[in-house]
């Protein structure tokens, strides 16, 4: 589902508000949730869905890698920065894929 699928069925379900309006709060959401994201160690929870996280490691570089970042970056360049970006889902979204799976299963 992208942006303006959402939209269109936010405002079919809440009637009395304009697509305009269902879309500006989607786009403040995301502003927010950017912000959150962005911050090291930060979690954002949604509720009946998981929590979103990002997690920066720093990873030491080795052979054409380590070779090629000194090239780019000069001789101290030895680590770089992995970001992982990890969901965990809650499990009422868990057991709704997994009923999802065993329903196409049986076609």
């Amino acid at each position: 589902m992208n942006h303006q699928q959402m939209v269109r069925e936010i405002a079919l379900r809440l009637p009395h508000l304009k697509r305009r309006d269902v879309a500006e709060v989607l786009e403040v959401m995301a502003e927010l949730w950017l912000v959150e994201l962005a911050r090291p160690g930060a979690t954002i929870t949604v509720a009946d869905l998981g929590k979103l996280l990002v997690d920066v490691q720093d990873m030491r570089s080795g052979g054409a890698v380590q070779r090629r970042m000194q090239a780019q970056r000069g001789s101290t360049a030895k680590t770089l920065k992995r970001i992982y970006v990890r969901f965990r889902p809650t499990g009422k979204l868990r057991a709704a894929i997994l009923a999802g799976i065993e329903g196409s299963d049986e076609r």
